[in-house]
C-alpha cells in the first residue's frame, strides 16, 4: 500500500496546531464575540426606543397613528415579521402582520433574541407591553451555520494556512531533502544498483534510498523519508522468527562493519518471505562518532531456493545410484562402501562382525513358469521381509540378481547365526502369502554365514566365506543355513529347539 505524502501530513498538522491556538485564544481573551449576544443587545435597544415612541402616542389616545407605524415597521423592516402593541387588561389595541401565529410568549416579561416585550409606563402605572417579533437568529440550516463568522473566519484561516504551509514546507523539505543535492549521474547510478540501498541517520531513520529497496518493501522511495528502518516485518534467516538485534544497529553500535548477515522480510500480502544477505557500513566522522550508516540489501531468495533445488536433486541421485530400483536395498557398489565404513568403527571398538549370503531356492523356476513379473515380485517381498526382520542398524543389499548380503555389525558367530535362521523362517512363512501366483511352488531362501573372528581379513574375504557357505547349504539341499569353519564350509547349521519352536508359533 502506498504510504501518503509527509507533505500533505506536515500542513495538516500545522494547521491543526494554529486552530487549537486560535481556539485556546477565544476561550481566554473572547476573541470573537457571541454573535447571538451581539444581535439579542441590539434588538432590545432599538426594541426599547419604539416603545418610547409608542408610549407617547399613547399619552394622546392616537391609536390609529400606532397602527399605522407598526404597519409601516413590519413592511420595512424584513427582519421584523410582526409587532403589537397589549394593554395591560390583555387587550390588543394594535398590530402588524401575523403577530397572533408568529408570537410565542416567553415566561414573564422576559425576552429571547427572536421575541422582545417592553413594558410602557403611564406615569408610574403600567399600562400596556410592547411586543416585536424578530426573524430568528438560528434557522438551524447549514446556510445559517456557514454565515456565522466565527465560522467563516476558522475556514478562511485554515484555507489560508494550508496553502502558506504547504507551499512553505514544500520548499524547505526540498531543501533539506538529501536527494535534492545528490548529482544526477550519481542518483542514477544509485537507482540503478541491483541490491536495495538505504541510508540512516543516527537514529535509524531512513535519509535516503534507492528504488530497488523501494521495490523490497514495495513503496515509493520518497515516502520512505524519515521511517525507521526497524519498522519493517524483518524476520532472522532460516528459523523465520523476529529478529533480536538488527544489523545496522550493531554496527552503528560497535562502530564496526556488519558483513553478510542473513535476513528475510515478511511480505504481509503475499504471506511469504524474502531472503537478503545484509551488509551494514557505519559513516564517521572526523572525531570517529558514528552520523549514520550505509545499508545494503542483496535478494538472495532465487538463489537459495535454486540451492535447495540442487541439494535435493543431489540426495535423489545419490539414493539413486546407491540403491537397487526394483528392492529399493542398497546396490552391491554402495554396500561395499558402507561395509568399508561399518568394518573400520567396529575394528576401532573390537568389535566381531557377521555376514550372511542369501539366495531364493530355484528362481529360475518362478521366472520360467510365470514369467518374469512373478519372478521381480518375488525378489520385492523376499528384500521386504529381509529389510523388517533384521535390526535397525543391520545392512540389506542385493547383491546380483536373487541374491542378497546382510551385514551385522558387533554380531559375533553364533548371533548371526540366529539371525540367518530367524531370516529362513520368515521367508518360508511369509513369503507365499504375499506372491499368491506361485502355486504350490513355496519360496524358499539358502543362506551362508561367516565372521571376522574365523580368519578374514577384508570385506571381500568375509562376504567370499559367507557365499561358499550358501553354496554348501543349496548343495546340501537348500532351504537351510550354511556356515563358514576353520575347516571349511559346512551345510545344515544346528539351531536350538526353543528358536525353532518360537519360529513355528509366529
Amino acid at each position: 500500500m502506498k504510504r501518503s505524502n509527509p507533505l500533505l501530513w506536515i500542513s495538516f498538522g500545522l494547521v491543526s496546531l494554529t486552530l487549537s491556538i486560535l481556539l485556546m485564544s477565544d476561550l481566554a481573551v473572547n476573541l470573537i464575540p457571541n454573535q447571538n449576544v451581539e444581535i439579542f443587545k441590539y434588538r432590545q435597544k432599538y426594541s426599547e426606543a419604539l416603545a418610547v415612541q409608542y408610549s407617547l402616542l399613547a399619552e394622546h389616545g392616537d391609536s390609529r397613528a400606532i397602527q399605522e407605524a407598526f404597519n409601516l415597521l413590519v413592511k420595512r423592516n424584513e427582519d421584523i415579521l410582526s409587532a403589537a402593541v397589549i394593554l395591560a387588561n390583555g387587550e390588543t389595541l394594535a398590530f402588524a402582520g401575523r403577530h397572533q401565529h408568529v408570537w410565542k410568549q416567553p415566561q414573564g416579561d422576559s425576552s429571547t433574541p427572536d421575541h422582545i416585550q417592553v413594558p410602557i409606563f403611564n406615569s408610574t402605572d403600567r399600562w400596556g407591553t410592547v411586543q416585536l417579533r424578530f426573524r430568528s437568529v438560528d434557522d438551524g440550516g447549514w446556510r445559517s451555520w456557514l454565515k456565522d463568522p466565527w465560522i467563516q473566519f476558522l475556514g478562511l484561516v485554515i484555507g489560508s494556512c494550508f496553502i502558506g504551509y504547504f507551499l512553505y514546507m514544500k520548499r524547505t523539505l526540498h531543501q533539506l531533502d538529501p536527494s535534492s543535492v545528490v548529482p544526477l549521474r550519481v542518483k542514477t547510478a544509485f537507482d540503478g544498483l541491483n541490491a536495495g540501498v538505504v541510508m540512516l541517520d543516527a537514529h535509524e531513520r531512513i535519509v535516503l534510498a534507492n528504488r530497488s529497496f523501494g521495490k523490497i518493501v514495495q513503496q515509493d522511495p520518497h515516502t520512505l523519508m524519515s521511517k525507521n528502518l526497524n519498522e519493517f516485518h524483518w524476520l532472522s534467516s532460516p528459523l523465520g522468527l523476529p529478529l533480536e538485534a538488527f544489523p545496522w544497529v550493531t554496527a552503528r553500535k560497535a562502530k564496526c562493519l556488519e558483513l553478510d548477515f542473513p535476513m528475510a522480510l515478511s511480505e504481509t500480502s503475499s504471506g511469504e518471505s524474502k531472503k537478503f544477505r545484509v551488509n551494514s557500513t557505519p559513516i564517521q566522522d572526523d572525531q570517529g562518532d558514528v552520523r549514520g550508516m550505509l545499508v545494503s540489501f542483496d535478494d538472495v531468495t532465487t538463489l537459495e531456493e535454486t540451492i535447495r533445488a540442487l541439494e535435493t536433486s543431489k540426495a535423489e541421485l545419490e539414493s539413486l545410484a546407491m540403491r537397487d530400483p526394483l528392492t529399493g536395498c542398497f546396490n552391491r557398489r554402495a554396500l561395499f562402501e558402507v561395509f568399508e565404513d561399518l568394518h573400520a568403527s567396529c575394528s576401532s571398538d573390537g568389535l566381531d562382525f557377521g555376514c550372511i549370503m542369501a539366495d531364493i531356492d530355484h528362481f529360475k523356476l518362478f521366472n520360467d513358469r510365470f514369467g518374469h513379473a512373478v519372478g521381480d515380485q518375488v525378489i520385492q517381498v523376499v528384500a521386504q521381509i529381509l529389510s523388517t526382520t533384521i535390526r535397525p542398524t543391520d545392512i540389506v543389499g542385493r547383491y546380483g540378481g536373487e541374491e542378497f548380503c546382510i551385514l551385522l555389525p558387533g554380531q559375533d558367530h553364533e548371533s548371526t547365526a540366529r539371525a540367518a535362521e530367524r531370516l529362513r523362517l520368515a521367508i518360508s512363512a511369509q513369503a507365499n502369502q504375499a506372491v499368491r501366483t506361485t502355486g504350490d511352488n513355496r519360496i524358499t531362501m539358502s543362506f551362508g554365514i561367516s565372521c571376522f573372528s574365523l580368519g578374514s581379513s577384508d570385506p571381500l574375504e568375509l562376504v567370499d566365506q559367507a557365499d561358499k557357505a550358501l553354496y554348501a547349504a543349496k548343495n546340501a539341499g537348500r532351504n537351510q543355513v550354511g556356515q563358514w569353519t576353520q575347516e571349511g564350509p559346512l551345510a545344515g547349521l544346528p539351531i536350538e529347539l526353543e528358536l525353532l519352536e518360537s519360529f513355528a508359533r509366529m
